[in-house]
């Protein structure tokens, strides 16, 4: 999924704007294998894969 540059794109930019509209700045895309941890607008985006995020 992330490793095409326009999914990830939008992703990060609804992201990014519902972050604005709720004041919120625990950021997570939930993928199927991808982590990482990156700065976007100065913002924290945490990248978590799927079965970590169901058994935590």
């Amino acid at each position: 999924m992330l490793d095409d540059f326009i999914t990830k794109e939008r992703e990060v930019k609804a992201l990014l704007q519902g972050s604005e509209e709720l004041q919120c700045d625990n950021l997570l895309i939930i993928t199927w294998d991808y982590e990482a941890v990156e700065i976007v607008s100065g913002k924290n985006v945490r990248y978590v894969s799927l079965w970590k995020w169901l058994l935590g």
